[in-house]
């Protein structure tokens, strides 16, 4: 059902593009087909970038794996233990 609908947005874009450019921007027929041919997948995939779909949805496992834990005292403490002075205590 999902990817049908998915099929069906796509369909509806394209059909979109190609009426914006045949009377929008008064092309010929071809270059309207053409135009929405190429503007359609490009639209789907600034689509993708801006808003990326939720592990759920895409079906997918996870790439990376949070690093730390998300307790706040554990990672101050870590970070307050391992920080770097960047002076020198000669005084220099």
């Amino acid at each position: 059902m999902k990817r049908a609908k998915h099929a069906a947005l796509v369909l509806c874009l394209f059909v979109l593009y190609c009426v914006l450019l045949s009377q929008g921007l008064k092309a010929s027929a071809a270059s309207a087909f053409f135009g929405a041919l190429a503007a359609v997948p490009l639209t789907v995939h600034l689509y993708h970038r801006i808003w990326p779909p939720t592990i759920a949805e895409s079906g997918r496992t996870r790439i990376y794996q949070r690093g730390a834990a998300p307790e706040g005292d554990a990672a101050d403490a870590e970070y307050a233990s391992t920080s770097v002075s960047t002076r020198s205590s000669d005084g220099e």
